[in-house]
């Protein structure tokens, strides 16, 4: 009997697990690749989101001679502020937060954004310069990132992403960092409509 009810037990867990991983919301279809473990929108438990400056640490820097290296460790800074600026628009725009904060304590209601980026590549060849959005995939100027939501008091993933940016080449050589920063700015608004279908 005991066997007969450890079983059963153990049956009606699976389901209950299997029952909750259905039921999570639906990927936005926004950004390259998207995770969801949600199982309700955001705006059912998080008032305040707090978004916070992505880490450039440890991106891959691609397709850059000295030069350019040089050009974007001047303008890091600046793409990452880009970014984090480009999010807190959008997301006080098409969303209903209460607070849309880059720093601050967070409460039980708040939900966290972070990420990094994870590529910097200025493309190849004539594509920097003369090929622009003709150019083939491979060889565009293009930023990568990757991201996660959290609930800010349990450190539980609630959604995770990753995505690249690529388009505005045309930009001389020597300008690849202002073709990072509008991507950047174009980054950010996708990343705030994933967030706003979530919402």
């Amino acid at each position: 009997m005991k066997k007969l009810m450890f079983a059963l037990l153990l049956c009606m867990s699976w389901a209950v697990a299997a029952n909750a991983a259905d039921h999570t919301l639906s990927k936005p279809d926004v950004l390259g690749q998207e995770t969801i473990f949600l199982t309700e929108k955001l705006s059912a438990k998080y008032d305040t989101i707090i978004i916070k400056n992505f880490s450039t640490e440890g991106a891959e820097i691609a397709n850059m001679d000295k030069d350019e290296q040089e050009k974007l460790r001047e303008v890091k800074q600046e793409i990452v502020k880009t970014l984090t600026e480009s999010i807190v628009e959008h997301v006080k725009n098409d969303t209903k937060f209460a607070r849309v904060s880059t720093k601050g304590a967070s409460s039980g209601r708040t939900v966290i954004l972070e990420g990094k980026f994870t590529k910097f590549n200025a493309g190849h060849g004539a594509a920097k310069v003369f090929l622009g959005w003709m150019a083939p995939e491979g060889a565009k100027t293009n930023i990568s990132v990757s991201g996660r939501l959290i609930d800010a008091r349990s450190r539980r993933e609630l959604a995770t992403f990753s995505d690249t940016r690529s388009g505005h080449e045309g930009s001389a050589i020597g300008f690849v960092g202002l073709v990072f920063k509008i991507q950047a700015k174009d980054e950010g608004e996708e990343i705030a409509k994933f967030i706003e279908k979530l919402y």
